[in-house]
């Protein structure tokens, strides 16, 4: 047998139906012990590349859950392990799960370029990205999902409503603030600060039904943004960079690029993670 025969039937013991999908199972199960109160599905889909699989190469892996919850990503890259395995597409679809104290509707991600640990696939059927491309992907949060968001985020928010529409958000609730204790209601647009942080601008503000201006508008304001900090709130270590959010119909919209961050050290500060990270 040549050298590119011996190639394929190692391929093919990898990607053959049954061990393709034993691999499936085996990498959703390790996917699933990293949620949290998982009350739907978790599932993983590979598509090897025909003949080149031999050599590691993957179409596409998508990632598939709903009804679960976490307190971070689930999914990071180890730089230090072997960038042999190719993997063009990493699709992530995502339904209906809670990350930290945000209760997100969707989310979806197609991110490129990636590459794996082909020798560790082969030999322990895991899955360990070592380098993740840049991506697009979009997130869908409901009025009433980013209301009791805000409520369980601010101790100075006693209870509110939140009615998304026409490109606005309008809260509306009751707060123990530092210079006031008032019905409130802000009415504004989101606006994005370094991809990372959502902060309500061009805002009106009213105090028991008469609009406020001056430094008790300041404070609130100050109080509430970021209203989303993507990586202090959510601790997505960079994963996410918005470029556009959309307000309409009980939604709010939001897309942008997508990467898998590097995988964190616990001896390592969040920053010095960034720093890494915008090196690579």
């Amino acid at each position: 047998m040549g050298l590119l025969g011996a190639a394929l039937v190692v391929g093919a013991g990898l990607w053959a139906t049954g061990e393709e999908q034993k691999f499936e199972r085996v990498a959703a199960r390790e996917i699933q012990s990293r949620l949290q109160d998982v009350q739907g599905s978790v599932s993983v889909n590979i598509r090897p590349t025909p003949i080149a699989a031999a050599w590691g190469e993957v179409d596409s892996a998508t990632i598939m859950a709903d009804n679960f919850s976490l307190d971070g990503l689930p999914l990071f890259t180890e730089p230090d392990r072997s960038q042999k395995g190719k993997l063009g597409m990493l699709r992530l679809r995502l339904k209906d799960f809670t990350l930290r104290k945000l209760k997100v509707a969707e989310l979806q991600a197609d991110i490129p370029g990636c590459r794996y640990d082909f020798a560790l696939a082969m030999r322990e059927r895991q899955l360990r990205l070592s380098r993740s491309g840049v991506g697009e992907g979009w997130v869908k949060i409901r009025e009433q999902d980013l209301a009791a968001y805000l409520v369980r985020k601010f101790p100075e928010i006693k209870r509110c409503t939140v009615r998304v529409m026409h490109g606005i958000v309008w809260v509306e609730g009751y707060g123990e603030f530092l210079i006031v204790k008032t019905n409130f209601a802000v009415i504004a647009k989101i606006s994005v600060t370094n991809g990372t942080e959502l902060n309500l601008s061009d805002a009106k503000v009213f105090f028991d039904w008469r609009e406020t201006s001056g430094p008790a508008v300041d404070g609130l304001l100050q109080t509430l943004n970021p209203v989303i900090d993507l990586d202090k709130d959510l601790g997505l270590y960079d994963a996410v960079h918005v470029e556009e959010i959309r307000l309409r119909d009980g939604v709010m919209f939001a897309k942008g690029k997508t990467k898998i961050p590097i995988k964190p050290l616990e001896s390592v500060s969040f920053r010095e993670v960034l720093a890494t990270q915008s090196r690579k």
